[in-house]
């Protein structure tokens, strides 16, 4: 089973452009059956957009996507180091991939980790060349002013 683990933040589609572009962009097509969100109180209504969007997404693909939220506290590292872990660890088997592209940058830099510590088969980051393109539908963005990177190549292949 594929399975994608990301934060929901401020801007929902920080969440929803990266896994946009997993889902088409040639050589990846990385289209998950099962969705983990980690969000906290003040986002809960910008994860119900995220879902409706991936929903949409993915059932283009005739894939029935099933949603697991998480809430953790926006100030608690620590807390949300344990909640990450413990969702990759009760995925292993599966294949699985982090987007550590939306939320705070503690947040990104542990799913970074995780990543690494964890051996998941992707570790996503959109990266936006302009910002002026922030909080856009992927599609809307011209692919030279965006680029989606795994970034366990530059930590298993090297540079």
């Amino acid at each position: 089973m594929r399975v994608w683990i990301t934060t929901v933040g401020e801007n929902p589609f920080a969440v929803i452009n990266t896994l946009w572009a997993a889902c088409i962009l040639e050589g990846e097509e990385f289209r998950p059956e099962r969705v983990h969100l980690i969000q906290n109180q003040k986002v809960k209504k910008n994860a119900e957009t995220v879902k409706n969007y991936i929903k949409r997404i993915l059932g283009t693909y005739g894939i029935n996507v099933k949603f697991e939220d998480h809430e953790v506290d926006e100030e608690d590292i620590d807390g949300f180091a344990e909640l990450f872990g413990s969702i990759v660890e009760s995925e292993k088997g599966n294949e699985v991939a982090i987007d550590m592209t939306p939320g705070r940058k503690f947040m990104s830099a542990y799913a970074m980790v995780a990543g690494f510590k964890y051996d998941v088969s992707k570790l996503y980051y959109l990266h936006l060349y302009d910002s002026s393109y922030q909080n856009r539908p992927f599609v809307l963005i011209p692919l030279n002013k965006q680029r989606l990177i795994n970034l366990l190549k530059y930590g298993r292949e090297g540079v």
